[in-house]
């Protein structure tokens, strides 16, 4: 898609919340707070002139000129999102043990929890619960392999909130290093496998434990899932889907993704009437694209709902990740697993604006259409300092 066909796509985006917003939260009154209209409105101005900006000229002809809207940085903000999702992309594979295989593991909430966990009147907290609970699991399931508990993993948990349709989906992705540390004889232990079976029985018990501590029985509901699930909750360990070197920044992407923008990229939507969204989805269950058209207010909805508590860290680094733990033991992991064939390295760097525009929309934005040449800042502005810098204004007196 070409940069206007994107911008377009953007504007529709835009149209349906101003639209329908209001209507929305007179509805959905949770939503009504300074915390969701703030993010509503950082989306809305997003590419105006609100939030500053910057202007480029062509010093060699005098011609050319390209203006840059400052960012938003909102939650429901689809091209904020973007530069989030690779700012993080950079941060995490820094924090990868080069010399260290990783694999994916997936780890999920059963259907009927879905609701009570959407109500729950302290997401903040139950959500922090719910991430730490991969670590336990993980942890246990590792140390059982190697009968010791003194091992440690290595691991970082990604919070998704939502399905391939965009309908609330919690559910958790960890990035999982093939081994573990012993701090004591400083030992490295790699595994290529991970059992199913106990990994799917200890996730069920830990989950449990959790839903019962926080919402007690639920009418029955926990007791008919020991009774439905007796092999366990559904977890995916990864063991055929090892992330190799040449794919795992493509892992990264993919679940840095969804980790600040709404769950439906605009590429995705098809069609908006003024009442109804259409759009389409790569099911998980049929493997195929599907399509769905739902009211307007249904779809803000599936939009915000990902929009997590102020402050919230969707990824989260547990076990040798853990940022003083990382550094204590960075150089001793990495001179025990350093001779290992498939060492992770990590080459995702910072772009900067023109190189990340030209990623998106596949062209230099500061490229002089007239010359050719590079075009040069000379003007910021910014809402709370006024005009501070201006290349081309005349000298004082």
């Amino acid at each position: 898609m070409n940069y206007q066909g994107i911008k377009k796509k953007l504007l529709r985006f835009k149209s349906i919340f101003t639209a329908h917003w209001a209507a929305f939260v007179a509805s959905h009154p949770r939503y009504d707070t300074d915390y969701y209209q703030a993010e509503m409105a950082k989306m809305l101005n997003c590419g105006s002139e609100t939030n500053g900006f910057a202007v480029y000229q062509c010093l060699d002809c005098g011609k050319g000129e390209h203006k840059v809207n400052f960012s938003c940085k909102g939650k429901a903000c689809l091209q904020c999102g973007k530069r989030y999702a690779r700012d993080s992309m950079i941060k995490i594979a820094a924090r990868l043990y080069p010399g260290v295989g990783y694999r994916q593991v997936v780890l999920t909430l059963p259907e009927q929890l879905r609701i009570p966990f959407y109500n729950h009147p302290n997401q903040h907290d139950l959500y922090s619960q719910f991430m730490m609970l991969a670590q336990a699991c993980l942890t246990e399931v590792i140390q059982g392999q190697f009968k010791d508990t003194d091992y440690k993993v290595a691991l970082i948990v990604f919070l998704h909130t939502h399905g391939r349709n965009g309908c609330y989906n919690p559910h958790l992705h960890v990035i999982l290093a093939e081994g573990a540390f012993h701090p004591r004889k400083k030992e490295w232990k790699a595994f290529k496998h991970l059992p199913l079976a106990p990994l799917r029985r200890l996730w069920q018990e830990h989950l449990m434990a959790l839903v019962t501590a926080e919402f007690g029985e639920i009418n029955g509901v926990v007791g008919q899932l020991w009774t439905d699930y007796p092999n366990g909750f559904y977890a995916h360990p990864g063991n055929h889907k090892k992330v190799s070197t040449k794919h795992y920044q493509g892992l990264i992407k993919y679940l840095t993704k969804y980790l600040s923008s709404p769950p439906i990229g605009v590429s995705r939507i098809v069609d908006y009437d003024g009442e109804s969204v259409k759009y389409y989805y790569q099911s998980h269950r049929t493997k195929v694209v599907e399509y769905e058209t739902i009211d307007a207010q249904t779809f803000i909805g599936r939009m915000v709902q990902h929009i997590l508590p102020k402050g919230f860290q969707r990824v989260r680094y547990y076990g040798l990740q853990a940022t003083a733990t990382f550094r204590k033991w960075y150089d001793v992991i990495v001179g025990v697993t350093g001779d290992l064939v498939d060492a992770m390295v990590s080459d995702v760097k910072r772009i900067d604006y023109a190189a990340f525009f030209d990623e998106v929309a596949k062209r230099n934005p500061l490229t002089c259409c007239f010359c050719g040449s590079m075009m040069e800042l000379v003007r910021l502005f910014h809402p709370d300092r006024g005009l501070f810098f201006d290349l081309l204004a005349p000298p004082d007196g």
